[in-house]
């Protein structure tokens, strides 16, 4: 076997091209940046031993591994490393396999085009410890032969795959670092360590309290650790539940009454129970906080399921486990969770008002109980948002005309579900084994509509609770059952992203949306409780067909309103290069005025197997330091720098919006998060006739925030 990996140094200069075979040829950067579309070519087919990798430690080189069978000591020499080209190399007798990161124009280690991300991802690192020490026990890259994988479906894989070796990683729960940061500097650095995300271990002992304003509040789930955990299989004999909108579920008493009393027995059932209403509760409450520790990681990072691809998938199953449980608990198997449809925007249906059934009093008297009976509606809300008031996903901008409200709604949900067609854009950037949660970044659906009527059902209404305890804050939004019929909607506009034939964003204009085939990503794994209290491992790769999951949502006419929405030309000039020019540089995004920045854009080059004109182009805010305490709104136009609050969101300059709900413990941090945010623009750049590498305008509207964030400029990649 022969490997052939090439790093960057700061200085391209310095890179040495090598091309003998056998070499591991690294140059010393201060902070090594690996190039992405690595070629790896298999001529073995049994497990392959590889040992090649180093650390920095005062700017010398090492690099050492333990000596399988088969495979010679990697030795080099560490002081004598400075200034030479560096080589390692390693081999056996099973076979051949040569892989080798290329160098290329605007690549970096995202896997992406991009101008300045390398050097942003250094400056990124300034502050990571020079000390990185690897414990030299054995490091294992296996041939993915599906022994203990699922099958490897990299063909034709769009995932912008932070320069991994896709058939050849390092499986994270067969590394052993040795200090603090190790494992997730390197990933972000864009070596190709990675694996799929392991199951929580839900004991005692790998669950933290989660830090709140006034107290520490403890969301760890029922100890697991005696138990048994199986792997979850799919149940084709169970009938289809079928998920109906919540508004016109209202109108069925006999439904209504129903779903109440599951939510009665369940909030009966003692808190230690897995099944019970703070168990459930405490299932978000624990994965979106940080209060579980990754399995056999020893710098602490958190378990973290949202901002990345594994956003829509965890809650999918967490939906799964949560309707089952209460189907269960009233003897109907055939029970479906409601679907609060708030994408509709046909007034007299009343898709996109709260839904009757949760608000505290009713309507045409759809329950024969007293409304304080009701455990639907037992939860802390905004009492300005209950029916008849509708949604307004436009924050900050109260129109009196609901017809301009609706077409705003309209527009909006069609950037955040029709206008993305690579999954990076729409799920979410990578999470993997090792990998800081903070180096991932959350894909469209849960940064629009999500994010925004969380926040709109809590609020936390005339400031009266400091912890908002409502549904406007992840720590406690699961408390609220409204909370599992918003993510049923969430969840439903997956299947509706997959089946679209709409192309508007690449330049060919036909590109077929798919979820990620990386390995790292189908063969994640999960961890819940079902309602035989039994501890089970659900892989993603299981999650991805809802009707193998024996649930699906009826079809809704009123989706094609967004899908088919068309947007309008503002009547405005488009700005010009020397207005661009004169924009401001401080990097800082205003509370109370819009604030525009100048984007140089790239000419895209083939990747991730497409060819450029199969690409999405994507604006990239970088480095958002999110508050964690308060929620955060800015809606995004392109060459519109007049853009204020009062702006209506259908005209094509309008690209999106970025949001984050408040999380208080910032995932376990002890600062504000660092996010980076990504916006399909391709589409608006078409409509509004923007040629190749013209560079454009990008205005941020502020929506209702409460003080200024810093951030780290814009760019543009490509996925």
């Amino acid at each position: 076997m022969e490997v052939h990996l090439r790093a960057l140094m700061d200085q391209p200069s310095n890179l040495q091209d090598s091309s003998h075979h056998g070499a591991c040829d690294i140059n010393l950067p201060t902070w090594p940046v690996l190039q992405d579309n690595a070629a790896c070519t298999f001529t073995c087919y049994l497990s392959v031993v590889i040992q090649c990798f180093a650390y920095v430690l005062n700017d010398d080189l090492m690099a050492a591994a333990a000596t399988p069978s088969g495979v010679s000591w990697l030795s080099p020499n560490p002081r004598g490393l400075k200034g030479q080209g560096n080589q390692v190399t390693a081999r056996t007798v099973q076979g051949t396999m040569s892989c080798r990161a290329e160098e290329r124009t605007r690549s970096t280690a995202s896997g992406l085009n991009s101008s300045s991300a390398a050097s942003g991802r250094r400056r990124q690192h300034q502050d990571s410890p020079s000390r990185l020490v690897l414990n030299l026990s054995l490091l294992e890259a296996t041939a993915r032969t599906g022994a203990e994988e699922s099958k490897d479906l990299t063909e034709g894989d769009e995932d912008e795959d932070d320069a991994t070796i896709p058939q050849a990683l390092l499986h994270r729960r067969q590394l052993l670092w040795g200090a603090t940061g190790t494992f997730s500097y390197l990933t972000s650095a864009g070596f190709g360590l990675a694996a799929p995300v392991p199951p929580a271990n839900l004991s005692p002992e790998s669950c933290q309290e989660v830090p709140d304003q006034q107290q520490k509040l403890n969301c760890c789930l029922p100890d697991g650790s005696q138990l048994t955990p199986i792997d979850f299989e799919f149940e084709a004999d169970l009938p289809m539940r079928i998920r109906q909108p919540a508004h016109i579920l209202s109108k069925d008493e006999e439904y209504v009454k129903k779903y109440n009393q599951a939510y009665v027995l369940m909030k009966q059932l003692p808190d230690d129970d897995p099944r019970s209403f703070a168990a459930q509760w405490h299932i978000h409450c624990a994965f979106c906080e940080g209060a579980y520790l990754e399995p056999n990681n020893p710098n602490n990072l958190k378990l973290q399921y949202h901002g990345s691809w594994t956003f829509l998938p965890w809650h999918r199953m967490y939906l799964y486990f949560h309707e089952r449980i209460l189907g269960d608990l009233i003897g109907d198997p055939e029970f479906a969770l409601p679907v609060w449809n708030w994408d509709n925007q046909r007034d007299a249906d009343g898709g996109n008002q709260m839904p009757r059934m949760f608000a505290p009093f009713y309507f045409g008297k759809p329950l024969s109980m007293n409304p304080q009976d009701s455990e639907l509606s037992k939860a802390i809300r905004n009492p300005e948002h209950f029916p008849p008031e509708h949604v307004r996903l436009d924050r900050g901008n109260y129109y009196d005309d609901m017809g301009t409200v609706f077409d705003s709604n309209l527009a909006l949900m069609h950037r955040a579900v029709v206008t993305p067609v690579s999954s990076t854009d729409f799920l979410g950037k990578p999470y993997r084994a090792g990998q800081a949660a903070d180096t991932a970044g959350p894909g469209s659906i849960e940064v629009n509509g999500h994010n925004i009527v969380h926040v709109w059902t809590g609020s936390n209404y005339l400031k009266l609770r400091p912890d908002h305890e409502d549904m406007g804050t992840f720590l406690y939004a699961a408390r609220d059952p409204i909370f599992y019929s918003h993510h049923s909607n969430v969840d439903r506009m997956w299947t509706v992203w997959k089946i679209l034939q709409i192309d508007q964003s690449t330049r060919r204009g036909s590109r077929k949306r798919e979820d990620p085939t990386d390995p790292d990503f189908l063969n994640t794994q999960f961890a819940f409780y079902n309602h035989k209290k039994q501890l089970v491992h659900v892989k993603i790769s299981q999650t991805l067909d809802t009707e193998r999951l024996r649930y699906k949502y009826q079809a809704l006419d009123s989706d094609q309103d967004w899908i088919n929405y068309t947007f309008a030309d503002s009547g405005q000039e488009k700005p010009s290069p020397e207005e661009i020019a004169r924009l401001v540089t401080d990097k800082v995004l205003k509370k109370d005025k819009s604030v525009s920045f100048a984007l140089t854009r790239i000419e895209p080059t083939p990747s991730q197997g497409r060819s450029a004109e199969d690409l999405e182009e994507t604006l990239v805010v970088k480095g958002v330091q999110v508050p964690k305490n308060s929620f955060m709104l800015y809606k995004v136009f392109i060459n519109l720098p007049d853009a204020g609050v009062s702006t209506p969101l259908g005209i094509y300059n309008f690209v999106g919006v970025i949001t984050h709900v408040p999380h208080k413990a910032s995932h376990g941090l002890g600062h504000n998060r660092k996010v980076d945010f990504r916006l399909s623009i391709g589409a608006s750049l078409k409509a509004l006739g923007i040629k190749d590498l013209e560079q454009v305008s990008v205005t941020f509207v502020p929506g209702g925030q409460e003080d200024d964030v810093e951030f780290d400029g814009v760019d543009v990649e490509f996925n």
